[in-house]
């Protein structure tokens, strides 16, 4: 790797190692800091591409501005949630006796549905309680794609094409995918990705499973479209709808008692292997053209 490529890498880190600290020293999980840390913490990769690029007089990213695929969103939005559903549900089920839906979404005895006061969504009819989750999915996944945006324009529009120019798209893609996985460490030791009930080792050690298959998965996603557009939406489904189904439950997100753990693993073990599948199968490390990044070439055809 050249200067601006560990540079980067050494100052993402330090910057996520640097706020969980604080966030540690604080209180951890009951920091009052975390969840700003936590929203600061999406900005790291910008930045530290931003401070890079000053420095070394690196060429900044390339974000496909003009780029919107549309043949690849539902990929984008639905795939990883999809993914992740399709088998938590089955497991949570399994280990519950069933999946414990929230009292409040059977209609009381007026017909209408009695949201809990925390949900602020008060009392609603049939039809308002769906325009309420429609909202909710849309408001949900523009806050989170735009924080994305800016890990994003780090990580695959400015680190990844880097890398393939030294080591080929498939090994870039999981180096790029290892790296960002294990940035995300310092936030889960930290107390910044803070799961009540649930001890930090147990965090630490099942988190990576579930972010090393989704930068495969974007990572695959960045090669196909080289369009920031893609990938921050795919980031942003991720999270705020890879454990959608669950905030509906009586027991909340998987991460109240250990065994929920296993539930957010399988998940993570189904997206990882929905990424290795992508990226073995469906990219080439084959350089072609006079641009600064590779582009995929298959059945000898350029895209």
């Amino acid at each position: 790797m050249n200067r601006p490529l560990l540079a980067f890498i050494a100052v993402a880190y330090t910057l996520s190692i640097a706020l969980s600290v604080v966030v540690g020293l604080t209180g951890g999980g009951e920091s009052p800091l975390a969840f700003g840390f936590g929203l600061a913490s999406m900005f790291v990769p910008a930045v530290a591409m931003l401070l890079v690029v000053l420095a070394t007089k690196a060429k900044a990213p390339s974000l496909g501005w003009n780029r919107f695929p549309l043949s690849y969103l539902p990929i984008s939005l639905l795939l990883m949630p999809l993914v992740m559903h399709g088998v938590m549900l089955p497991v949570a089920a399994a280990l519950w006796g069933g999946l414990p839906w929230a009292s409040w979404l059977r209609p009381e005895p007026d017909g209408l549905y009695h949201t809990p006061a925390a949900r602020n969504w008060g009392v609603l009819t049939p039809a308002g309680l769906v325009a309420r989750m429609a909202t909710n999915i849309v408001v949900g996944l523009a806050a989170n794609s735009t924080l994305a945006f800016f890990e994003e324009v780090g990580w695959r529009a400015w680190l990844l094409p880097r890398l393939m120019d030294r080591m080929g798209v498939r090994r870039a893609v999981a180096v790029s995918a290892l790296i960002w996985a294990f940035w995300h460490t310092p936030f889960a030791l930290g107390g910044i990705h803070h799961l009540p009930g649930i001890p930090i080792l147990l965090v630490v050690l099942t988190l990576p499973i579930l972010t090393i298959g989704a930068g495969l998965v974007i990572g695959w996603l960045w090669v196909r479209t080289e369009s920031i557009w893609m990938v921050a939406l795919a980031h942003g489904a991720l999270n705020n709808w890879g454990q959608y189904a669950f905030k509906f439950m009586q027991d909340g997100e998987p991460g109240g008692q250990p065994r929920d753990m296993v539930i957010l693993g399988a998940g993570g073990l189904a997206v990882l292997a929905v990424g290795s599948l992508l990226v073995a199968r469906g990219l080439s490390s084959v350089l072609v053209g006079s641009r600064e990044r590779p582009q995929l070439i298959r059945s000898g055809e350029r895209e």
